[in-house]
């Protein structure tokens, strides 16, 4: 190890190490009582003797004083030590950087013990690396390549050899860390491109959730198509609207209970708490991994719940809560040791501007119904009212709820509100909802329609609604519900069903029994 510079100097050998130049990264023992310090072609440090050739031209003499070196610039010749110009002489230290020349080639002045290897310690090496870095003139770039460069060597060929045995060591590691890495990684990419079906399914769910950005031209757009295909029930809504009539009365005295759900799930693994992610290649294959790379798999939703408490209690289906229930695309989750995870879920109330909190507080097994609190105490919340008798085929009912989610707000709004909720030109899932809510275009749309069928588990109407609508309440014309609507029935071909209010009951008089 080399000498400090407060330290007695005894037994030691001069070296010169090179940090510049054709000879970077060499060490030169020093041994001569005069060297000479000359400049070969391509700005290489030599050490000659007086009477070597080539020793007329140089910078600087170095006269053997003691143990150590000292250094005699010849005058109209510049040689800097530590940045600092010497002007005549100076006694060399261990560790000193010397230049040679102006933005000239630079070596360090060492110190090491007699008899033993010359080894630079950590310290050394970076320190090194850095001056030797600089002193080749580069860009930054350039400069940052060139230390790691210089580290690399030094650490690999001029440390100790216990040193670089550990190195190695470490090194293995980490490549067999990056190998395990990638292993596991090609492993969850390998079962992920199994049964190619519902991987496209779960491909399909993103593109869907991604295709939820909209720029204010498709906004536009989609709001005269879907206004074209909504056109029969938006004029039905208008002629209920506009009656003076108990149905008219109904849907007012209802919508300010009927929320609008909107929320977003993805997948994790629950021994590591690790989302399920993806990334896209330039070809456009989306892959999917476990790694800390890629985005969160987020798959958006919307759907209709109503209040069933002036405390915050909404009832709406256990598909519109749990969106992944029931549903074969995300079957693959299972299979693969993934769960299914709530990432958000929020709601708009009519009556409210912005965004409420909402938790899931419970879902039925035994049937499509879920339990959601909002988060927030809201004032003036109406429950509405669990008809406790059935309904008879025949009886006339009316549908609350957000058929077709966003699409079917946004032909609500105005081309100059879209225009305003869109500065950047595009309007994502979330910040739309919220600008539609702020501009009071959250209600329900209300259909009309006859009860066709009843039973124990099911009430099939012919009213028109879609999904979005699922979880929405399902009216008699007293104003109370018979039924909680659940579009995604298929069972009953043409008709729309809805689980019945006698269900409902039962699981809101089951959970207040857990809760004693």
């Amino acid at each position: 190890m080399p000498s400090s510079e407060h330290e007695p100097l005894v037994d030691v050998i001069p070296v010169a190490v090179f940090l510049s130049g054709r000879r970077r990264g060499q060490m030169e023992k020093l041994e001569r009582e005069t060297l000479r310090i000359t400049r070969g072609p391509g700005a290489e440090i030599r050490f000659l003797t007086p009477d070597e050739e080539g020793a007329r031209e140089y910078h600087a003499t170095l006269h053997r004083s003691g143990a150590t070196y000292e250094l005699e610039v010849t005058p109209d010749r510049s040689v800097w030590v530590n940045g600092e110009r010497v002007e005549e002489s100076r006694i060399l230290q261990s560790g000193d950087l010397v230049e040679i020349g102006q933005s000239g080639p630079v070596i360090r002045y060492r110190l090491y013990p007699a008899g033993a290897a010359w080894r630079k310690s950590i310290t050394e090496v970076f320190a090194d690396s850095v001056d030797g870095a600089r002193a080749d003139g580069l860009t930054t770039l350039g400069r940052g390549t060139r230390f790691l460069a210089n580290v690399t060597r030094d650490l690999a060929t001029q440390t100790s050899l216990w040193f670089r045995i550990w190195l190695l060591v470490l090194l293995t590691l980490l490549v067999v860390s990056v190998a395990l890495l990638v292993v596991q990684n090609l492993r969850l990419q390998k079962r992920m491109t199994i049964e190619g079906v519902r991987i496209e399914g779960l491909a399909q769910l993103l593109e869907k959730a991604r295709a939820q950005a909209l720029s204010r031209d498709e906004l536009l757009a989609l709001r005269v198509e879907v206004e074209a295909a909504l056109a029969a029930a938006t004029e039905r809504l208008e002629a209920l609207e506009a009656g003076r009539g108990a149905v008219a009365r109904i849907i007012e005295s209802a919508t300010p209970s009927v929320a609008f759900v909107q929320g977003a799930f993805g997948f994790n693994e629950p021994k590591t708490g690790k989302m399920l992610r993806y990334v896209e290649t330039p070809e456009g294959i989306i892959l999917f991994t476990l790694e800390e790379h890629g985005k969160i798999v987020e798959l958006p939703f919307t759907g209709t719940a109503f209040v069933v408490s002036e405390d915050g209690l909404l009832l709406t289906n256990r598909h519109v809560a749990e969106p992944w229930f029931d549903d074969p695309r995300t079957e693959f989750a299972k299979e693969r040791g993934l769960e299914p995870v709530l990432q958000r879920l929020i709601g708009f109330m009519p009556d409210v501007k912005g965004p409420l909190g909402l938790e899931l507080v419970r879902s039925s097994d035994e049937t499509d119904l879920a339990l959601l609190r909002v988060s927030e105490k809201i004032k003036g919340l109406r429950a509405l009212e669990l008809n406790p008798t059935t309904p008879r085929p025949g009886d006339e009912v009316i549908v609350l709820g957000y058929p077709l989610g966003m699409q079917a707000l946004v032909v609500r709004a105005s081309p100059e509100f879209l225009k305003a909720a869109t500065p950047d030109g595009d309007a994502d899932f979330w910040s739309l909802a919220r600008r539609l809510s702020e501009a009071g275009y959250i209600k329900p749309l209300a259909t009309r329609g006859i009860v066709s069928q009843v039973s124990q588990e099911v009430v099939a109407y012919d009213a028109e609604t879609a999904i979005g609508g699922s979880g929405g309440p399902v009216l008699d014309l007293g104003g109370r519900v018979v039924a909680v609507n659940a579009a995604v029935l298929e069972e009953f071909g043409g008709s729309n069903v809805g689980v019945p209010a006698l269900r409902a009951r039962a699981f809101l008089d089951k959970l207040q029994t857990l809760e004693k």
